[in-house]
């Protein structure tokens, strides 16, 4: 496993693991708890640090839909380091800006950062796990 920050990954790695966060921010700023739960192995874990811990695409799917956007909103993830991967799995680490539209426009409510560990299964990048922490 390569796990060198200044080195970086395969392509396909790489290609492969920003598809899969993307695909995520996408499903959840349209409300899609199914096909967020989806991007998870089946026995995945999704865990917002201090607020709650899913385990499993069902429990995944049910959690996210308690997640429902009143408003419009955005998720914005950037500066997405892979730091490690072999063919097959990959950790990466990225941050997050969460904006809500109101009566005065878009406005950031909350910044944080991911931690995941994916795997690649039957071609495509699923997280294993992902941790969301929200930063003061």
């Amino acid at each position: 496993m390569n796990t060198s920050i200044g080195a970086p990954a395969e392509a396909s790695v790489v290609a492969g693991v920003q598809f899969a966060i993307a695909a995520y921010a996408q499903a959840l700023d349209a409300d899609r708890t199914d096909d967020i739960a989806a991007l998870f192995l089946p026995d995945g874990v999704a865990e917002i640090a201090g607020v709650a811990t899913f385990e499993g695409r069902e429990a995944i799917r049910e959690g996210y839909a308690a997640f429902a956007p009143a408003r419009p909103q955005l998720h914005l993830t950037a500066n997405t380091v892979i730091t490690s991967w072999t063919e097959d799995e990959a950790t990466a680490v990225s941050n997050l800006a969460f904006f809500q539209r109101g009566e005065s426009g878009w406005a950031v409510q909350l910044v944080g950062r991911y931690d995941d560990t994916l795997r690649r299964q039957d071609g495509t990048w699923r997280f294993q796990r992902r941790i969301t922490t929200f930063l003061p």
